[in-house]
C-alpha cells in the first residue's frame, strides 16, 4: 500500500531550497550589482590613464593597475569564503572573501595615482572607489553582503557619476 504525505506537508515548491555555498536570491542580486559597478569603475578608470600609459613593456599605469585590481574585487566576491580559526593552534586558516592577496595589494598601490595629473575631483574619486573596493573586499570578515555591499557599491557609482559629469 503507497502512502502519501498528509496535506499541507508536501514542501512549497516556489520556496527557495538552497544548498551550502549557494547564494540566496537576494544575494546573488547584490553581488550582480556590484559586478556591473566593478565593470563601470574599471572602465572610467581606464579612461583616466594617460594614453601613453604602457611606454614600458611589462610596466603597467597605476591606473590600469587599479582598475583590474577594482574590476577583480567586485567580481570575485565569495561570503562563503570565510576564515576559519583552528582550534589547536589558533590559527587563521584560508579564507579572503574570494579576493586574492595579489588583488588585495593591487588595490593598495593602484590607489596611489594621486600625482597623476587628475583634477581634485578625479583624485578624491578614485580614492571613493578603491576605498569602497578595499572594504567590499572584506566584508567576508565582518559584513553583511546584502546589507553593506550595496552601499559601497553606491559609493563607487557615485563617485564615477560624479567626477565623470
Amino acid at each position: 500500500m503507497t502512502t502519501f504525505p498528509a496535506p499541507g506537508t508536501l514542501p512549497d515548491p516556489s520556496a527557495e531550497q538552497l544548498n551550502p555555498g549557494q547564494h540566496d536570491r537576494e544575494q546573488a542580486a547584490v553581488l550582480a550589482d556590484a559586478r556591473a559597478a566593478g565593470i563601470r569603475a574599471g572602465r572610467w578608470l581606464r579612461s583616466l590613464a594617460p594614453a601613453d600609459a604602457h611606454p614600458v613593456p611589462g610596466v603597467t599605469h597605476p591606473l590600469l593597475d587599479l582598475a583590474d585590481a577594482v574590476e577583480m574585487t567586485l567580481d570575485r566576491l565569495d561570503p562563503f569564503d570565510t576564515a576559519v580559526r583552528d582550534p589547536h593552534t589558533g590559527t587563521v586558516i584560508g579564507g579572503d572573501g574570494g579576493v586574492g592577496p595579489e588583488v588585495r595589494e593591487q588595490l593598495w598601490e593602484g590607489a596611489v595615482v594621486l600625482g597623476d595629473g587628475l583634477t581634485p575631483g578625479q583624485k578624491t574619486a578614485v580614492l571613493a572607489v578603491a576605498g569602497a573596493a578595499r572594504l567590499a573586499a572584506d566584508l567576508h570578515g565582518y559584513g553583511d553582503y546584502t546589507v553593506d555591499l550595496p552601499v559601497l557599491t553606491a559609493v563607487i557609482d557615485h563617485a564615477v557619476t560624479a567626477a565623470s559629469g
